[in-house]
Formats: C-alpha cells, sequence, structure tokens
C-alpha cells in the first residue's frame, strides 16, 4: 500500500510475576538477582550497531512519500506507559467514536523475578514454560489503581475464579502486587483490602510483596547487518488477496536481499493474501533470534502487519504467537504505536525486519509430535492480517492495521533474511 500512498502524495503536493489465579512468592523470597532498573529489556539479541529499534523521529527513507502519521514515535523512549500518563476510566456512556476507555498497564514487561507479562486492556497474559496464564480483564480504575479479572478456564490455576491486581508507581517505576487470584465472584476480588501502597519496596499486598515491570523494547535488524547469512532463494504457493493491482503480483520480489524501499523489489500479498519463502540451506534454531521479516514501511508508524509460520516439510506449518495490545481501528493512512505489536512481521520500518526466534515454538504441540524440526526449518510462510478487527489476536483481541486500501492493498514484502543457517 505505501506504492498508493506515494503517488497520494505526488497528487496532494500538485493540488495542495506472577501468574493468573496461580501460587504467589512468599514475603521472605528474594529473587536471585536485584529488580530490573531502568534500563531497556529487549527480547532479541542486540550486539549489532546496526540492529534499530523503532523511533518515530525517523524520517521516511523516501522524501517524496507523504509520512501519514506525524507524531510520536512508534518506540519513542519518552511516551511510555507511565502511571501518570494514561488515560483514565470514564462513563460507560459515551459516544461510540470516543477513544476506547483503556487502563494504564497495557504493554510488554519483564518483572523483577524473571516473569513476562503481556497486558491489553482486556487481558493479562503470562506465557512461562511452566505453563501459560491467562486472566480476562473486566474492570479497572487507574485512579485506584486496581485491575479485576476472571481467570480463564483452561489457561489459569484457578480456573474461572476471579482476581485483583494492584498497581502503582513510584519514582518513575511501575509496581503491580496480585492481591486476589482465587475468589468466587467479580463482587469479592473487588472487595479486597487495597495494597500497602506506602513503599513498593518495602510494603506489600498483604501476604505478598510488590513486583517491579520493566517494558520491553524490541529492536529489528538491519538489512545490513552481518548478522544475515542468507536470504530467502525461492517461492511457492503465492496466494494473492483482495486489492492488488498487477504490476505487484510480482512474487520473484520477495527474493534475495531487501531493498529497504517502499516501491523497489516487492510482492504485494493483498487484503488475506499469502507466501511461502524457501531458501537453499534450512534454518536452525541458534543464538537469539534465526531468521528476519522485512517489509516496506514508509515509516515507523505507517504499519501493515502479517502473522508468520514455519514448516520443516512444507506441509505441516506452525504460526507465532501474536499480541495486538491496540484499541482503535486504523484508517487507511493511519499509524499504529509499534510497541503495541508484537509477533507480527512488519513491525518495522522499510530496511528494517522483524526478527523471530525458533525457539518460541519449542512447547507447540508440533514439535513434540515431531512435525516441526526446529533445527531444520525449509519453509517460512507470511500471512497478511485483514486489518479490519475481525482477525483476533493469540489471547482474543482484534487485530488491526490500515484498512481499507485498494491497489497495492496489505502487506508488502521485501524479503526473509536468514541469521542462523542449518550447515
Amino acid at each position: 500500500m505505501k506504492k498508493t500512498l506515494s503517488l497520494l502524495a505526488v497528487i496532494l503536493v500538485l493540488v495542495f510475576a506472577v501468574s493468573c489465579g496461580g501460587s504467589k512468592k512468599d514475603d521472605n523470597d528474594t529473587p536471585d538477582t536485584e529488580p530490573a532498573d531502568d534500563t531497556d529489556v529487549t527480547e532479541t539479541d542486540s550486539d549489532s550497531e546496526n540492529e534499530t529499534e523503532t523511533d518515530a523521529d525517523t524520517t521516511p527513507e523516501n522524501p517524496d512519500t507523504e509520512n501519514p502519521d506525524e507524531g510520536d514515535s512508534a518506540n519513542d523512549e519518552d511516551d511510555t506507559n507511565d502511571a501518570d500518563d494514561a488515560d483514565e476510566t470514564t462513563d460507560d456512556d459515551t459516544d461510540s467514536e470516543e477513544p476506547v476507555k483503556t487502563h494504564k498497564l497495557i504493554g510488554r514487561y519483564a518483572d523483577s523475578w524473571g516473569g513476562s507479562h503481556i497486558i491489553s486492556n482486556t487481558a493479562w497474559f503470562d506465557p512461562s514454560e511452566y505453563g501459560d496464564s491467562l486472566c480476562h480483564i473486566t474492570q479497572f480504575d487507574n485512579e485506584k489503581g486496581f485491575i479485576i479479572a476472571q481467570n480463564d478456564k483452561v489457561k489459569s490455576y484457578n480456573p474461572e475464579k476471579w482476581s485483583r491486581f494492584d498497581f502503582t508507581e513510584k519514582d518513575g517505576k511501575i509496581y503491580f502486587c496480585q492481591i486476589a487470584y482465587d475468589k468466587e465472584s467479580e463482587a469479592e476480588a473487588l472487595a479486597v483490602t487495597d495494597a500497602d501502597r506506602t513503599d513498593p519496596a518495602t510494603s506489600g499486598c498483604g501476604d505478598y510483596s510488590w513486583t517491579e515491570l520493566t517494558e520491553v523494547k524490541e529492536t529489528g535488524i538491519d538489512k545490513d547487518d552481518e548478522k544475515i547469512v542468507a536470504w530467502a532463494t525461492g517461492y511457492k504457493d503465492y496466494q494473492v488477496g483482495e486489492g492488488v493491482d498487477e504490476e505487484w503480483k510480482k512474487p520473484e520480489g520477495a527474493l534475495g536481499k531487501a531493498e529497504g524501499t517502499p516501491t523497489e523489489n516487492i510482492v504485494v500479498l493483498g487484503d488475506g493474501g499469502s507466501i511461502i519463502l524457501t531458501f537453499a540451506k534450512p534454518i536452525t534454531d541458534g543464538e537469539g533470534a534465526d531468521f528476519a521479516v522485512f517489509e516496506n514501511s514508509i515509516n515507523d508508524t505507517f504499519l501493515e502487519i502479517g502473522t508468520v509460520e514455519v514448516s520443516s516439510d512444507g506441509e505441516h506449518f506452525v504460526a507465532f504467537d501474536n499480541y495486538y495490545l491496540g484499541t482503535e481501528e486504523v484508517e487507511s493512512y493511519g499509524g499504529h504505536d509499534a510497541r503495541l505489536i508484537w509477533g507480527f512481521a512488519g513491525k518495522f520500518k522499510a530496511g528494517v525486519g522483524t526478527m523471530f526466534d525458533l525457539a518460541e515454538l519449542a512447547g507447540k504441540q508440533e514439535v513434540a509430535d515431531g512435525l516441526l524440526d526446529l533445527t531444520a526449518v525449509t519453509h517460512v510462510k507470511i500471512v497478511d492480517v485483514i486489518g479490519n478487527g475481525e482477525q483476533l489476536d493469540s489471547i482474543g483481541d482484534p487485530i488491526y492495521d490500515p484498512y481499507p486500501t485498494s491497489g497495492s492493498a496489505g502487506f508488502d514484502l521485501d524479503a526473509v533474511a536468514v541469521i542462523n543457517e542449518k550447515e
């Protein structure tokens, strides 16, 4: 769709820690390391100077292309989920065009105990090697600092019981405490005595201490990064979706090295379209990220996203989990906050790839059944997300991206890079 946007710009110029319902650590327990400080926590390897974090101050590489979303960066470090800056809850009787009411903790975090937390406006998800835990948020109060949620009937230690998360902020750091996790009703969870907010470092909630949350920030990889050892060499099963003009139906455009421009050597998938890329040698699960997918976005916010699947036989494909934490629809030429996009290809601008680590699939049933060999991945499949909100992410939230579009609709694949290659 960036090609259509470029043309539009020309025309305009000419005219004018804790699991849901799970057991808790005692007050006397201490983590193996000190709680995380203010430094960034990244999920991907960041040794190379070429690895790029999304930054809205970056201008489009094509100066003739209009920036559809002027303003704050998708990953601007000053625009964080600070507990003092988010919108407060208001009366539910609002006009349908008003912004969705959101709580202050939306984002992805690491905690001071080594846990991971993915928090959307409707779910608190704790992925863990010991078993995922999921709570469904039913109400929250930003001023009082609490979230009420029902434990998932499958992914929870106390299925269908009720949890309460209290949260607070001190010295620029965010803390939470799961003050209830096994209540029989929403009302019981709501009635639990507030946590002691005197000092998160020394006080707590009942028998449990506060847990610090540190926002996770994801980095991309530059197309010229020395860690890249190979690129896709073949394609198969190009299924073009809706809204693609003939000139963009060129699957060979996804082969070889990423161009890093909005218009050169790309293939447009269209709404709901897909393509499978193949490689001279298999991708293997090694240190850090194993491969990267490059889209052709003109900047850090105007992002068209796709899901990613892999196979080691070309028949059985396994998808990476994905989480879309945004709450608003995205207009045809609108933009995202890239910090709210996880597990999708297309998170970064042209020339910067979204990295994927095969180790994240280790717990999938297909791996246990021998249908996917993480040491010999031969196929990578990209599927465009139709961004109207009808498609749901891995925790049941709607996924949005620029919609509707035409001419070059949907995901624009530039290339797929190999970082860890099987010898």
